[in-house]
């Protein structure tokens, strides 16, 4: 019964369909809903939200579109779907197995229920990679082949029972099979390039890069070509000799996404992600000042230039060796608390959290984490909107506040990009601007525990 949809949608789909009629239908029913609606996106721009019926179906029209990928949201979850024009697609899903529930009918239901499968079978051998990538270069790169091999058998396979198939769609279910493994054949020979590891790989670990499809700009919202690109981009930067996480390799790999990256929004979204994380990755207030400088001069995009100048601007405006100001903070039991008691003769790890950039699970993860490896210091999240009914589930209650409107602190929380501050139990600032993200925290959290 998985794979039926409601009659009266397939009637609205198809029963109406003539010669003339050049719409594209997308519905389906949704079971144990998380939203009342379902977007379709073009790359960033929604074509069309369609609404739930009471009964949890959904039916839209689109009068005008064009062959090639899209993807659906509902809720907090996405997955990709293919379109031509007049093509009439129903999909049912339980939200409690989202992708492992996904079934499709109608027109173009071949197209995806193959992608619906390819994205699962990913999942799966990306877990045979943990352990791949512990063999030696022969042995991995032998088994990368059969895996690639029976891709394209699959391909074929396809091809040849669906004879009128697109070579556009052809395209996206190579990328679609093949990218993935080709993501992990890049971390592979990053992991050995930023390595001591002596040994040098062979022409076959670079074999893949003669098929692939660099610069489909159109198709980078596609987990699987985007994961894909940037991985190879970082990959290029270890290969032009750069050692990781340094000054240097951060301005060669802006450079290279200048290079890789045409479309001018796509091209600033990366230059800002990129940015940001390798600042996150020193977790310190030390500045990479010809690093910003390549971004400011890169990007064309003011907002995120204004927003990188707050980031640095917090940078400056609190370091290592500075007395902690003082500043208000409202516990959750309504209490206001100057920021001299809640650090009063301990060592404190203050995590001034934006719910924006980091989910629930993972700071409640990351924090037990820390917690655990560092019993001697002091963790306190403080939210940094004033959002009196927001709270992070899985970490006790009584060490999470929030800022009032009016805050001194907000002084050096411009940007509203989280921050990690590590004071020691003087008051005094030993890491202005940590970030929990970084593999350094732990050891830098560790150290303030032995001074």
């Amino acid at each position: 019964m998985r794979y039926l949809v409601p009659f009266i949608l397939l009637i609205t789909a198809f029963g109406c369909k003539t010669k003339e009629h050049k719409a594209t239908y997308f519905g389906g029913k949704i079971l144990h809903p998380k939203s009342n609606n379902v977007i379709l996106f073009d790359f960033e721009k929604a074509l069309d939200t369609i609404y739930l019926k009471d009964d949890n179906t959904f039916l839209g029209k689109i009068d005008s579109l064009k062959e090639g990928l899209f993807y659906f949201k509902h809720g907090p979850e996405h997955q990709y779907i293919y379109l031509e024009p007049q093509d009439s697609l129903l999909l049912r899903l339980n939200t409690w197995d989202f992708d492992e529930s996904l079934v499709y009918s109608g027109t173009s239901a071949a197209k995806n229920n193959t992608l619906i499968e390819s994205f699962l079978q990913n999942e799966k051998e990306e877990k045979l990679f943990y352990d791949l990538v512990k063999e030696k270069p022969e042995g991995y790169i032998e088994k990368v082949n059969e895996l690639i091999a029976s891709k394209d058998k699959k391909i074929a396979n396809y091809k040849i029972q669906h004879p009128d198939v697109s070579e556009k769609f052809l395209k996206i279910l190579d990328i679609s099979h093949k990218y993935p493994i080709y993501t992990q054949v890049e971390d592979y020979i990053i992991e050995k390039e930023s390595s001591q590891d002596t040994v040098k790989l062979s022409s076959k670990f670079f074999k893949h890069r003669n098929d692939v499809y660099m610069g489909l700009d159109s198709i980078m919202f596609f987990n699987a070509y985007s994961e894909y690109v940037m991985t190879r981009i970082y990959s290029n930067t270890y290969q032009q000799g750069y050692k990781k996480n340094t000054d240097e390799f951060t301005v060669a790999l802006l450079k290279n996404i200048d290079a890789n990256i045409k479309t001018e929004e796509l091209k600033n979204v990366y230059l800002r992600h990129a940015t940001i994380r390798h600042f996150y990755n020193k977790s310190s207030c030390t500045l990479n000042k010809d690093a910003f400088y390549t971004f400011f001069k890169l990007s064309s995009n003011i907002e995120d230039k204004k927003q990188i100048q707050r980031l640095l601007n917090d940078a400056k405006n609190l370091n290592k060796g500075d007395k902690l100001p003082d500043f208000n903070a409202i516990s959750y039991a309504g209490v206001t608390k100057s920021s001299k008691n809640l650090i009063k003769n301990k060592k404190c790890v203050l995590y001034f959290r934006n719910p924006t950039h980091y989910s629930d699970e993972w700071v409640a993860k990351r924090i037990t984490f820390l917690e655990n490896n560092n019993p001697k210091s002091s963790f306190i999240i403080i939210n940094v909107t004033n959002n009196k009914n927001y709270t992070v589930k899985g970490i006790d209650i009584s060490k999470q506040y929030y800022l009032p409107t009016e805050s001194a602190a907000k002084q050096f929380l411009t940007s509203n990009y989280p921050r990690t501050i590590l004071v020691n139990n003087k008051g005094i600032v030993v890491n202005g601007f940590g970030a929990l993200s970084s593999k350094k925290i732990n050891q830098q959290i560790a150290d303030l525990e032995k001074n």
